[in-house]
């Protein structure tokens, strides 16, 4: 593990914050667990490392939308195999942090950037989009790659990334299915909550988010939200 010194700058929430429930036990809980939703074991593994391979284009492309500058602290929102997290790196001398619900991710993340973990300038956790372990304000970009199908509630995740976005950061959402037709069989047997475009949008503005943009890839089809707070 890091010294206990290291990323004092990504602050953990006020008490009662940090240690919120990793899943809703309300209506909004987390679909029905799969290796995608939450990998483990070496089924998990596999896939998380399949996900580092095939998720490289989507990365490239989300990540020129967040135009991260060196100065950037960022945050990636289900991280899974820690590949975006490699990417953003390159991009920020500042602190980066990365959190997923799968133990198994958290730590195949960490080993993927193990330098970074190792200097202090990354911190991966374990914690779900619901109750982000940081302070308000604290990132200027939050990025989550094909993610929320399984956040167990979109506004209440959305809402909590608006929270720890400092005033101008923004928020870059990168999808494979823009839509649940796009997501074809996957989506039943998955139990995936694919928004669309307009569904996204709306529920960042109701988050509070102030400009919101949607795009589709020409070629790909993948559907890219950019929201400013």
């Amino acid at each position: 593990p890091p010294p206990s010194h290291v990323l004092t700058a990504l602050a953990p929430a006020p008490p009662g914050r940090e240690h919120g429930p990793m899943i809703s036990s309300g209506p909004s809980s987390a679909p029905t667990e799969s290796q995608f939703s939450r990998p483990s074991s070496l089924m998990g593994r596999l896939l998380l490392h399949s996900m580092n391979i095939g998720h490289g284009r989507l990365h490239q492309w989300g990540l020129k939308a967040a135009g991260i500058q060196p100065t950037d602290r960022v945050l990636d929102v289900g991280c899974g195999g820690g590949k975006a997290i490699s990417r953003i790196l390159k991009e920020t001398r500042r602190e980066v942090a990365g959190i997923d619900h799968s133990p198994e991710a958290v730590e195949t993340a960490r080993s993927v950037n193990r330098a970074a973990v190792a200097s202090g300038r990354l911190r991966v956790v374990e914690s779900s989009v619901e109750s982000l372990p940081f302070r308000d304000g604290l990132f200027d970009v939050v990025t989550a790659f094909e993610t929320t199908y399984f956040w167990p509630d979109l506004q209440t995740g959305l809402t909590e990334i608006r929270r720890v976005l400092n005033r101008g950061g923004r928020l870059v959402i990168a999808n494979e299915f823009a839509d649940r037709a796009a997501a074809g069989a996957w989506a039943d047997r998955l139990d995936m909550h694919v928004p669309d475009g307009e569904a996204l949008a709306g529920a960042a503005y109701k988050a509070g988010f102030l400009m919101v943009d949607v795009s589709i890839h020409p070629r790909s089809g993948w559907l890219r939200l950019v929201a400013a707070r």
